[in-house]
């Protein structure tokens, strides 16, 4: 009951469902009452006027004292229906009906009336003739009483055949009518995480749209406040450009000095420190421009060529650890969007392959088509990602301790970013030699078309 209750409470459905059920039923309920009551009344009162038009037709043929017409003259197989027809001399006080003899009031007046005998209960019409007799007709009343509620009960019928179909119906309507509201939030529940762009409330009723309002400029505030801080990071990590470089001139221009060798050594540590903040500011730019929503250029290129142009700024780095670069592609798998985002998300992978893929390793870059769906794949033979680390990887700034590899720990988040936006897939798995020893990391990324 609880729960019904909260389920009323909590949908704009159930409580107009329910509040409409609730009123059709009541209004069928009285509507019933009342129809069947009058049909009750009008099946008894049309029987009285059978018993007077009887009486009259009688009359007419004018009966003479002693007259009984009973089932005996008129057989019925339906007994209890029978309507006994009797002329009472002047004096006589009492009517034989069918199995009893009722005794008659003196001084009964004319009309109809309810009389009650031993065994039933009658419902008569008495008419005094001008010979002094009395012209009497009667009915059992619970014969009458079966028709009446019979007649009345037809009257009812549709009334409570017709309330289950309408609840029903009302159900469906409500859910129809309500269906451009559930639309809009299955929308919502579709959106990525980027995408601020307002809601189409074009087919929402009129008295849902200022909410659908005050969602779009809620939005467009976000969409604001989301810019704003992307552009400072893209313009603060523009700005540390200039005096790293000149940071970095100065120190060249130390270094050809000499210097004692514990000068030397402090001086090569601030180099490293400088390239390392270099690196981050190149990847806090990239990080910017990747989460743009701006529309860019759509291209086309082979996977192949990506790769190509991918390996010609990481191969110094790859050479550097003797590491072994397979590219294997397809002519037939071809992306097709910004050509940045495919550079950069092959790039960041690739250069995270390349970092913890130990001295002598292997690298290899894949590409297929499968249908509509473009399949990259980029495996390495490095120590790979704890399992426990896996649902932080795509966190910006996070990096797994104990690997000794420097880095900003953005190169994911990147990668997140660029697939987030193109529609894509990226799944990262530890992979397994024949023997179940551990042989890697690789990464399967999916571009639908």
């Amino acid at each position: 009951m609880d729960g019904f209750k909260r389920k009323i409470t909590g949908s704009l459905q159930a409580q107009l469902s329910f509040w409409l059920s609730a009123v059709i039923l009541a209004t069928a309920a009285g509507g019933g009452y009342f129809s069947f009551r009058g049909a009750l009344r009008e099946a008894n009162a049309f029987q009285d006027d059978q018993l007077r038009q009887i009486a009259g037709l009688m009359q007419q043929q004018k009966p003479h004292t002693g007259l009984l017409i009973t089932q005996e003259i008129e057989p019925s197989d339906d007994p209890e229906t029978q309507v006994i027809v009797q002329v009472l001399a002047h004096g006589e006080d009492s009517i034989r009906l069918l199995d009893e003899t009722v005794p008659l009031p003196a001084g009964l007046p004319e009309g109809v009336q309810h009389l009650d005998g031993h065994l039933y209960t009658w419902r008569i019409f008495i008419r005094h003739l001008p010979d002094g007799a009395r012209l009497v007709v009667s009915q059992r009343t619970d014969a009458r009483d079966e028709i009446a509620n019979g007649s009345a009960w037809r009257t009812v019928f549709p009334f409570i055949a017709l309330v289950p179909v309408l609840l029903l119906l009302i159900n469906v309507v409500a859910r129809i009518m309500l269906k451009p509201v559930k639309q809009l939030s299955s929308e919502l529940d579709k959106r990525r995480d980027n995408d601020l762009s307002p809601l189409d409330d074009l087919n929402v009723p009129s008295e849902i749209r200022p909410f659908t309002a005050s969602i779009n400029a809620l939005l467009l505030r976000v969409r604001r406040a989301m810019e704003m801080q992307k552009r400072f990071v893209a313009d603060a990590a523009h700005e540390l450009r200039s005096p790293l470089t000149a940071l970095s001139l100065q120190a060249d221009n130390i270094r050809k000095i000499e210097l004692p060798a514990a000068a030397q050594e402090r001086m090569l540590d601030l180099r490293r420190g400088m390239q390392r903040m270099r690196a981050l500011l190149e990847q806090l730019l990239v990080m910017a421009r990747s989460q743009e929503t701006v529309a860019s250029p759509v291209s086309t290129i082979p996977m192949e060529d990506v790769f190509k142009q991918v390996l010609e700024d990481l191969m110094p780095s790859a050479e550097a650890k003797n590491i072994d670069v397979e590219v294997d592609s397809e002519p037939a798998a071809i992306f097709t969007g910004q050509l940045f985002d495919a550079l950069m998300l092959i790039k960041n992978l690739a250069d995270n392959a390349i970092r913890y893929t130990p001295a002598g390793g292997q690298l290899r870059l894949r590409a297929r088509q499968e249908g509509r769906v473009l399949a990259v794949q980029v495996e390495d033979s490095g120590p790979g990602i704890p399992e426990h680390e896996m649902e932080r990887i795509f966190d910006p700034f996070y990096r797994i301790l104990g690997n000794g590899e420097s880095g900003s720990g953005l190169g994911l988040a990147i990668v997140k970013a660029i697939a987030d936006r193109n529609n894509a897939s990226v799944v990262f798995a530890n992979r397994k030699s024949d023997s179940g020893q551990h042989a890697g990391l690789s990464v399967a990324v999916r571009f639908q078309l």
